[in-house]
């Protein structure tokens, strides 16, 4: 499993949560899972793919974290 974590502030959230999407279907990725938890500084999202090129896009795309 390949996990990448993003951040966002919260009130930028539903904007994030949609350009994820959007970003997820247009390149028929399927994350294994996909986590949110909020925290002091914002919006922390663990999402989890089967595919480490797929992980690697998404980190790139969202400026995430390749954990």
């Amino acid at each position: 499993m390949y996990s990448v974590e993003v951040r966002c502030d919260a009130k930028n959230l539903a904007n994030m949560m949609t350009q994820m999407r959007e970003w997820l279907d247009a390149r028929r990725f399927e994350p294994d899972s996909f986590r949110d938890t909020v925290d002091g500084e914002g919006v922390r999202f663990l999402v989890q793919f089967r595919v480490a090129s797929e992980a690697a896009a998404f980190a790139q795309a969202f400026s995430g974290q390749l954990l």
